[in-house]
């Protein structure tokens, strides 16, 4: 079988280029794909323009060229290939109008925040809770924990054992046990998170202004302190924004 000859190949018509990787980031090659066969022609060690019009003028025959909009392959098409017609694969076409839109809709983003109307039958607001319970009503941890302890007691009052309760629930045993001997869910807070003060409290007013002027990205510098205020901004609920707009790195 070593021995076969490869088979012959017609010469491609319609030719589609492309990068791909041999180690992401730093070493990239060129793929070259008969369109109209949907399979690899070849594989080119780089993506310089000089290899691939080096390829391209060896087969003469090539009359469209399906590429995206990377400037090596537009040079190299052009000297290997200038009677070929060059045009852009419908991925790459989707791909740079999403990203065109995105970066519109984040340009204007204060403008359609000014376009959008009040509400004319604003849902009413939830009524505060005036239990005494310092668990608020709606507060997403509180809610679980409260559903949490009516199932557990629920499968407890219909006889089950704590262990069926524990594979039924999916649950630890510890979790199991101490939801089964709070009589209500209220007995397993204490409180402290409520006012628990957290790294992102002295800058919540500035960070509040930044997000209302568009600037919602806090991952472009991967600094340390940033991503310890984007941690404390997400489970606060609160907006968030690039290091360099700190105050204190200023």
């Amino acid at each position: 079988m070593d021995a076969l000859p490869d088979p012959e190949v017609a010469a491609p018509r319609v030719v589609g280029v492309d990068e791909y990787a041999t180690r992401k980031g730093r070493h990239y090659g060129t793929v070259l794909i008969d369109i109209e066969t949907r399979r690899p022609i070849d594989l080119l060690p780089d993506r310089e323009a000089s290899s691939l019009a080096a390829w391209l003028a060896a087969r003469p025959g090539v009359e469209v060229i399906c590429r995206d909009r990377a400037p090596f392959f537009a040079e190299g098409a052009t000297v290997g290939a200038p009677q070929a017609v060059q045009v852009a694969d419908r991925w790459h076409l989707w791909h740079n109008v999403s990203e065109a839109a995105e970066r519109a809709v984040a340009q204007h983003r204060r403008c359609l925040r000014a376009l959008v109307t009040a509400d004319p039958d604003p849902e009413p607001a939830p009524e505060k809770d005036t239990s005494g319970s310092p668990w608020p009503t709606g507060h997403r941890f509180a809610d679980r924990t409260r559903a949490r302890h009516a199932d557990v007691h629920a499968l407890l009052e219909a006889g089950h054992s704590r262990r069926s309760v524990q594979r039924q629930l999916g649950m630890t045993w510890r979790t199991v046990k101490q939801l089964a001997e709070a009589k209500v869910p209220e007995e397993l807070f204490t409180g402290q998170w409520q006012n628990r003060p957290t790294v992102l409290d002295d800058y919540k007013p500035y960070l509040d202004d930044r997000w209302n002027e568009g600037c919602t990205n806090a991952w472009k510098r991967g600094k340390r302190s940033c991503r310890s205020a984007t941690r404390a901004a997400t489970s606060a609920s609160a907006p968030t924004c690039t290091r360099s707009a700190l105050p204190h790195d200023r």
